[in-house]
């Protein structure tokens, strides 16, 4: 299952998209990918999140997907992020964001689904303040000009 997650990495993420303003669906997901600090793991019952979390810190490595098997239906994924999101925070890790890729979300981009090419559901892992600084740098251009409302009110933009 690695390989398909690096796999859609590259051949979705991170490919230029006209729906993007001519930007890959994940900016900055190829400079991870290529530097080689991408952690991956697989999330189960003796790997939980919380032992994948430190399994990645110990890594030092930049960001983390976490491969998490079974599925969850859509409605349920902002719960669940905010459920992780509040793990990191209980565990005085909230430096780290936690985002949740649901192959079954229906959020597109001018008819561009992303989420839907996933592998399985995926839980990203990055630092917050690297997650601003890519917001902003991205608020400036014309990456989000083709997005729906509800697709920036479930990211958060303004």
């Amino acid at each position: 299952m690695k390989e398909k997650v690096l796999s859609y990495i590259k051949d979705v993420l991170e490919v230029p998209r006209d729906e993007y303003g001519g930007m890959s669906a994940c900016p900055f997901a190829k400079k991870e990918r290529e530097s080689n600090q991408i952690y991956i793991d697989t999330l189960s019952e003796t790997n939980d999140f919380i032992v994948c979390m430190h399994k990645f810190i110990e890594s030092n490595k930049n960001s983390a997907v976490f491969i998490q098997s079974g599925e969850l239906g859509e409605r349920n994924t902002k719960k669940y992020q905010k459920f992780l999101n509040n793990i990191l925070k209980a565990l005085d890790k909230n430096e780290w964001k936690a985002l949740c890729i649901n192959p079954d979300d229906d959020l597109e981009v001018d008819g561009f689904n992303a989420r839907s090419l996933a592998p399985c559901f995926l839980v990203l892992i990055n630092n917050k303040k690297d997650i601003k600084k890519a917001h902003d740098t991205i608020l400036k251009t014309k990456y989000y000009d083709k997005m729906s409302k509800k697709y920036k009110k479930y990211l958060g933009v303004k």
